[in-house]
């Protein structure tokens, strides 16, 4: 099988990160476990960013070549030790999501892949002592089978 693999794009998206956020982030790593029990645990250095396949699809375009189109989502974790303004300031989880927005949207990391499409933004915990926003992304390439 010819082509990128799942492994080689979330790599890619890895080290965009990394390479955008910089300090921002104390972690930023692939991960497929539940995040709400690893925050609870206190099982992270925060602020973490999270990088989850979502899942993958194949779409047949020729005799063995399919178009693979993948779906990532991203968590931005914070503390949110000063409650709703923290959020907004400067560090807080608006300015990682900006940091993530800018290393990923429309980008194709160096990769052959369609340039990555911010799908949706949403807020997923909102308390008094975490603060965590999902940005999901989707991507294509092309898998041949021929080769």
């Amino acid at each position: 099988m010819a082509g990128l693999t799942i492994k080689e794009v979330e790599d890619g998206v890895l080290a965009a990160l990394t390479a955008q956020l910089g300090d921002e982030a104390k972690s930023v790593r692939s991960f497929q476990g539940n995040w709400q029990e690893e925050l609870r645990q206190g099982g992270m250095r925060l602020p973490a960013v999270l990088v989850m396949l979502k899942g993958s699809k194949a779409e047949q375009v020729g005799v063995a070549s399919y178009d693979l189109t993948i779906e990532f989502q991203v968590l931005a974790m914070g503390r949110a030790f000063r409650g709703e303004a923290s959020r907004r300031d400067e560090g807080g989880i608006y300015a990682l999501m900006a940091g993530i927005r800018e290393a990923l949207w429309h980008q194709d990391l160096g990769l052959m892949i369609l340039p990555l499409a911010l799908v949706k933004e949403e807020p997923l915990l909102n308390n008094q002592e975490f603060c965590v926003q999902a940005a999901q992304y989707r991507t294509a390439l092309v898998q041949d089978l021929a080769g």
